[in-house]
């Protein structure tokens, strides 16, 4: 999957974003971290939570970052994947990392 768009976290609020895959993804398992740079040595700043938006025959996932996660973020920008464990291996679902905008918010 290409994806080139840069994903916008909004600081203190709880942010979901949908992954459409097109495929059946309903026997595979899915993690998503944004860390500081393109490695998974780098700073970890948030982790996703990823469930099946259905049932995941489907293939979309939704992604979701609580707003308890997102209020002690001090960074402005990071990097995330999606890995996808099916069979036991782990493969990448996007071609290249995205880049994550995280921004304040104006309404407490």
């Amino acid at each position: 999957m290409t994806m080139s768009t840069k994903i916008i976290v909004h600081k203190n609020r709880t942010n979901i974003v949908r992954v459409r895959l097109g495929i059946d993804i309903s026997g595979d398992d899915f993690t998503s971290e944004i860390r500081s740079d393109t490695n998974h040595t780098s700073l970890l700043i948030a982790t996703w939570s990823v469930a099946f938006t259905t049932d995941g025959v489907d293939g979309e996932l939704t992604l979701t970052l609580d707003d308890a996660a997102t209020a002690d973020i001090s960074v402005d920008s990071g990097f995330m994947d999606l890995k996808r464990v099916s069979g036991g291996e782990p493969f990448a679902v996007f071609d290249k990392p995205l880049g994550v905008s995280f921004q304040g918010t104006v309404t407490a």
